[in-house]
């Protein structure tokens, strides 16, 4: 009870926060499923060619609610949000933590300030779903042991394989978790393991084959394999998910993130810059591990591969994220909650604990308001947008040289969401919009348009 009073105190100011960003464009498809039917629908690929039948359904049915207000959406969030602190609860004990342990890693779950993302993005959720059946599947399979048990197992396994593809990383859970209990016979793991994996696969390939359209090879050619980046992006999640980062950019300003960012994808061009943030990065990592280690020896072994493999998918990645981090989490709250459990100095480690969940949730609280901010100034912009253009005729196209940059380290607005964002509130104004990072040369714009982002306005360039 004391952890969900917890999450809804603090997730309470999240439920202003109104759709922005990537919500349109998963809301549009919602809308607008009527050229075909309701099981091409679900088949079809979800928004930016990603296969997550479970999050569409939830898209398709909360959209329809009454008023279709974001509120709905939001409240579900929490929930879920919520259900998996509960369920992290109820693993640790599985797995013979104390209870005291348990509530620790269940807190420190509830407060970590790198969940911003997920929590405050609603085409987030899939993360939310995903971690949920996941660590649910994990439970039952540590607690209770029976024909009719594994059945819903295999169940929450497959609900979270079609939540979220990445969700593929259970199997090496559910085998690390196994090696920890010593419950079961490989066999059975194996066989838990498989036959989600074999749905799965199996709905996806008639998917694919009745309905097209895969986004298997782009993910493929988008593999990002450089073992130096692999590994300084173990070290950057590790610190993200331990430290408050975007509220030490509060300070820093972030101008400064983003030239942190530019310096990790381009390190040819700021070499000097790379090679400085992938020291001091490096540098507190294995500071941390090594007060880990120290402390903990054989016990951070678990959690320490539970992070790793519910990461592993997400290292070959062209781009990092936040919201990659909300399952590998998890066990960083049972790696930290053993930490403070084996302090010597109880009173020191309490204290320390104390505080290291008062700045976390501090921070989660705060980047909530920067969410609503982002949101609104994204509302505003785009305001601004429709009034400048009520002359332009339906079926226009409209260039743009630049659009809106990120707000507080946050992208609202993007080439790949700004047309969802224009149809989903203004569907009586069909114009199409360019950009010069995808436009081909066929298109011709009939207009061109600059976001002047010291009035935070747009201007008519021709």
């Amino acid at each position: 009870m004391f952890i969900a009073v917890v999450n809804i105190c603090l997730l309470l100011p999240s439920l202003s926060i109104p759709f922005f960003g990537d919500d349109f464009a998963w809301l549009l498809q919602s809308q607008n499923p009527n050229e075909f039917s309701f099981l091409k629908f679900i088949c079809l690929p979800a928004p930016f060619d990603y296969f997550r039948p479970l999050p569409k359904l939830f898209f398709y049915v909360f959209s329809r609610l009454p008023g279709a207000d974001f509120i709905f959406f939001r409240v579900a969030v929490i929930i879920l949000h919520i259900l998996c602190a509960v369920t992290l609860y109820r693993l640790s004990i599985a797995l013979k933590y104390s209870k005291e342990t348990a509530f620790a890693a269940a807190l420190i779950f509830s407060v970590l300030s790198c969940h911003s993302e997920v929590l405050f993005f609603i085409n987030c959720i899939n993360e939310l779903f995903s971690a949920f059946f996941i660590l649910a599947g994990l439970y039952l399979f540590c607690e209770y042991r029976s024909y009719k048990n594994d059945v819903f197992i295999i169940l929450l396994f497959l609900l979270a394989l079609l939540s979220r593809e990445s969700s593929v990383c259970f199997f090496p859970l559910l085998l690390t978790v196994n090696y920890r209990s010593g419950k079961r016979k490989l066999r059975e793991v194996l066989i838990i393991s498989f036959i989600p994996v074999v749905i799965y696969l199996s709905f996806r390939i008639f998917s694919e084959t009745y309905f097209g359209q895969s986004n298997i090879v782009p993910i493929i050619e988008s593999l990002d394999l450089n073992p130096l980046k692999t590994i300084y992006k173990v070290l950057h999640y590790f610190v993200n998910m331990i430290f408050p980062v975007k509220m030490l950019f509060e300070i820093a300003g972030y101008g400064t993130l983003e030239f942190l960012i530019k310096a990790f994808r381009k390190p040819s061009e700021n070499l000097p810059v790379f090679i400085a943030l992938s020291f001091t990065v490096s540098l507190i990592s294995f500071s941390v591990l090594y007060f880990f280690i120290r402390t903990l020896k054989k016990q951070m072994l678990f959690p320490l591969l539970f992070i790793l493999f519910s990461l592993g998918i997400y290292l070959f990645s062209f781009n990092t994220a936040e919201r990659f981090l909300y399952l590998p989490s998890a066990g960083l709250s049972i790696l930290i909650a053993l930490f403070f459990e084996k302090l010597s100095l109880r009173r020191f480690s309490i204290a320390v604990f104390l505080v290291f969940i008062i700045v976390h949730s501090a921070s989660l609280v705060f980047r909530s308001y920067r969410h609503r901010q982002a949101a609104e100034y994204s509302e505003n912009v785009m305001r601004d947008l429709y009034n400048k253009t009520t002359d332009v005729k339906n079926g226009s196209k409209i260039l743009f040289e630049n659009i809106p940059p990120k707000q507080y380290g946050i992208f609202f607005l993007s080439v790949f969401n700004f047309q969802s964002n224009w149809d989903y509130n203004f569907p009586e104004r069909k114009i199409v919009f360019l950009f010069s990072e995808n436009k081909k040369q066929s298109d011709t714009p009939d207009l061109i348009y600059r976001f002047i982002d010291e009035k935070s306005e747009f201007e008519k360039a021709r």
